[in-house]
Parts: C-alpha cells; structure tokens; sequence
C-alpha cells in the first residue's frame, strides 16, 4: 500500500549537489535544487531545478551545460510549468512546456498542444515525487511521465534495502528501479535506477543512469539547507 507522506515538506534553498563518474572519470557535476515556492496559475509551487555541467578537464571530449527548471503544486508536486535550456557542444536547445491536467494536454512553446495522462510527472519533478511516498520492497508504483511530446506510462518497482557509499559518507537506502517497455522513456538501452536514504529527508543519494556504452553514477557529495 502505497500512502503519501506529505508530512516531508521541502525546505527552500535545499541544494544537492553530485558528482557524475562514468567508470573512472569524472563527468561533471549535477545539481538539484529548490529555489523557493511561489505562485503560479493560482496555485502554490516548489520551483525546482536542475543543473548539470561537464568536467572543464574533458572539454577536448565534449561540453555540456544543461539547465531544466520545473514549476510543480506543492500539495501534489505535478507540474505546471516546465524549461529547458541544453547547450551542449555546438548544439543548443530552448523549451518551454505549459502543463494543463484539468483539460489534460501540454502545450510547447505556446505553438504545439499535445495530449497528456493523467497525473503526468516531468522527470525532474519525479524524483521529487518517490520521496513523499512510504516506500516498501516489492512494491510496484504506477507514473505517468511525460518527456519531450511523448506520454510513458511507468513501472517502478521497490527493490531491496541496501547500504550506499557516496562522497558524503554511508547511507541505508531503499532502491527504487523504473521499468520501461521497448525503446522506453530512457531510450534505447537505457535506464535507471535511484536510491533514497532511509531517514527523514528521503535523499536521492545514488542515480544511476543506465546507458550503450555502460552506466553513469551521480552521487551526492553535498547538501545544503
């Protein structure tokens, strides 16, 4: 049984930052973080956002700043409002989505409106998200995702309780794995799974990001209130 534990409420200012490895290099950096809570379309809001920067050492390899914000209701944390800004390389990308779950559909670039699940999360919000629900091994819960014009209805399944090794020190977590049906939300080969701490701040200490070439770990290595 799946029960919400929005006694958790995010604190503003929270910062978690991690650092990105793909076997034994390091990437980059990733930071999560809760800027403030304010008002949008009428409703009270966390005001998320995400950051990750490539190492400037692989800069002769690539580069990467990818910005993505999210405006998701704090009594539910779906999304109402949704941005991205990805420079990576040469390539560079601006979107912004408007989530509407009354009417159900999300419209990009106040241009393209497509229809959208109910209940749907943004990838970010998600994570936020498995944090304010008790979480107990062998459960599976039911998301609806969506991502770049495309619904995902999700799988995630609680794994197993287990200790982590991250920069900041040793966690007891409970690992959460989303499963996916063919090419899937996380593309072709791809995946991830992500363990929470065991305590009362629910902490993402481990994402790991499942990819071709083999699997990018992000671990907490700072938090900040």
């Amino acid at each position: 049984m799946i029960l919400l534990l929005f006694l958790l409420c995010f604190n503003q200012g929270e910062k978690l930052e991690y650092e990105a490895k793909w076997s034994f290099l390091t990437l980059g950096t990733m930071t999560l973080e809760i800027i403030d809570t304010t008002d949008y379309n009428g409703y009270r809001c966390y005001h998320i956002s995400s950051l990750l920067i490539s190492n400037p050492s692989l800069d002769f390899l690539f580069t990467l700043h990818d910005t993505i914000e999210v405006y998701t209701r704090t009594d539910d944390l779906l999304p109402l409002y949704y941005r991205e800004m990805i420079n990576e390389g040469k390539y560079k990308n601006r979107s912004e989505s408007v989530f509407d779950h009354e009417s159900l559909c999300v419209t990009y670039d106040e241009t393209l409106t497509v229809k959208l699940l109910e209940n749907s999360r943004d990838l970010l919000s998600f994570w936020y998200y498995l944090r304010t629900i008790d979480l107990e091994v062998g459960d599976t819960i039911p998301v609806n995702i969506h991502k770049s014009q495309e619904n995902h209805e999700i799988k995630c399944l609680v794994v197993e309780e287990t200790s982590v090794k991250t920069p900041l020190g040793e966690f007891n977590t409970i690992l959460v794995a989303p499963q996916t049906q063919g090419k899937g939300i996380f593309g072709s080969g791809g995946g991830m799974d992500i363990w929470y701490s065991l305590d009362q701040n629910r902490y993402p200490v481990l994402i790991k990001a499942k990819i071709k070439s083999g699997s990018i770990l992000f671990k907490l290595k700072g938090v900040m209130n």
